[in-house]
């Protein structure tokens, strides 16, 4: 029975993955990360269309238009202002013959076809904009900044919950292994009750309180065999990972921590939240930068060239060029008003970073005792362990002898097992208090030296 219940709960063909293994896997599949990675690619992208800012635009423009008719200038009055004129300039009885002169003239001159094609190419190139351009490049810098902390604080986040997961798999494999052994203890004990009962060493009721411990046991192997198929589910998930995965890495502790000073202090400097804080205030900065440019004017140099010129009118230039400037006088006060709230947005953000601060170093103090009380535990449960192992082997011994009861084994072994248990866990408590210390610190790459110099803990296979 035990024997199919650990096939069936257990993947025979899951993949074995060392801690480091796993953190590898989960940064390269994990969606979230994903996400994560194509917002530092977004603002990486947004930050050169920034820097276009300081470019000059050139631009290539290309029309036909057809009108309701051409565009022509009438002349016959022209022709009569130029008889007047010619009659002013000689005067006498014998003036220059008009009509000769201005009969050769057309009486309808045109200026633009019916039809016409126009193609330019445009310059423009802003030389000063008052700051805007500065501002808004120091403000795609800094997103892209906090991009990139958002992500490595999400990273933090994560390998906390891959640690929760990882060792929590490990744990629950331990705990089966526990039950396992309690299922087998009382099997056994069930077997020499029913011999001692059969001799007539010991009463009825001896031997079912026995079977009733049996009963109990397998229930509660069967579930922790559940509670480690769910906790392998959740890191599968994490890591996206398809197959069934067996973690190798055993839980650890490490005694030699160093004092909390040392870990608030890597906080103030590392901590992930207090940095995207400080680029927050940084990008407020350079929003109101922004602002204030608006009184300020602009500058810029302009220029045209005509692609096409044999449809060009006599007041249409070739080419132009110039310089320009531009200054709003008044705007009904909206400049004011956005100066005053980019002003209240960056002291909005200075307070939530020294609240920030003090709640940081708040909970680097509840993480480092709870590691701490983790450790205490630890220390405690190994002298509790050696006992209950005595005491089960001196019951049991005294049960087979006829000078103790089957309650007596049951607690022994229930007593083992619990104190088993118990060491797993504050072990799994160790681990995790420390993962979380280190994300608040933001120094997870420590995890490594305290895993790989830590006394390790026997367990599984």
């Amino acid at each position: 029975m035990l024997t199919f219940l650990l096939l069936f709960f257990i993947p025979t063909g899951a993949k074995a993955l060392q801690f480091e293994q796993a953190f590898s896997r989960m940064m390269e599949e994990n969606q979230r990360l994903a996400a994560a990675r194509s917002g530092i690619e977004q603002k990486e992208a947004e930050q050169k269309a920034a820097r276009g800012l300081y470019y000059p635009q050139l631009q290539i423009s290309a029309s036909w238009t057809h009108m309701n008719a051409p565009l022509e200038v009438e002349l016959g009055a022209l022709n009569t202002r130029a008889g007047q004129l010619i009659h002013t300039l000689h005067p006498g009885p014998h003036p220059p013959d008009i009509s000769a002169i201005t009969g050769s003239l057309p009486q309808h001159y045109e200026l633009q076809e019916q039809s016409f094609l126009k193609s330019d190419l445009t310059l423009s190139w802003p030389v000063y904009t008052g700051g805007k351009i500065t501002a808004a490049n120091r403000a795609a810098d800094v997103q892209l900044e906090l991009a990139r902390t958002s992500k490595e604080a999400l990273s933090h986040q994560m390998f906390s919950e891959l640690v929760r997961f990882y060792y929590g798999v490990r744990l629950a494999d331990a705990v089966v292994q526990v039950r396992r052994e309690v299922v087998q203890g009382m099997e056994k004990h069930l077997h020499q009750a029913i011999r001692l009962e059969e001799t007539g060493m010991i009463a009825l009721a001896e031997r079912l309180h026995a079977q009733v411990a049996v009963e109990e046991a397998r229930r509660e192997y069967k579930k922790a065999l559940r509670d480690a198929k769910i906790a392998r589910t959740a890191l599968k998930s994490l890591i996206a990972c398809e197959d069934d995965v067996k973690p190798r890495s055993p839980l650890f502790f490490y005694r030699n921590i160093p004092d909390m000073a040392v870990f608030m202090e890597k906080a103030r400097k590392n901590n992930p939240l207090l940095l995207q804080l400080h680029q927050q205030e940084a990008l407020a900065s350079a929003g109101m930068q922004k602002e204030k440019s608006a009184y300020k004017p602009d500058v810029f140099l302009f220029g045209t060239r005509a692609l096409i010129t044999d449809d060009l009118t006599v007041l249409e230039p070739e080419w132009a060029a110039g310089a320009g400037i531009r200054f709003t006088l008044f705007d009904g006060f909206s400049r004011s008003g956005r100066v005053e709230a980019a002003h209240s947005v960056k002291n909005q953000i200075s307070q939530l970073r020294s609240q920030a601060i003090r709640d940081m170093e708040t909970l680097v103090e509840s993480r480092y005792q709870r590691l701490m009380q983790a450790i205490e535990q630890i220390d405690t449960l190994a002298v509790s362990r050696t006992f209950v192992r005595e005491y089960l082997r001196v019951r049991t011994r005294a049960f087979e002898e006829g000078f103790a009861t089957s309650l007596d084994v049951v607690d022994a072994e229930l007593a083992l097992s619990k104190v088993q248990i118990t060491h797993l866990q504050a072990l799994f408590d160790f681990d995790l208090a420390l993962a979380r210390l280190l994300e608040t610190t933001g120094s997870i790459s420590d995890f490594e030296y305290y895993r790989t110099n830590a006394e390790k803990e026997a367990e599984l296979p």
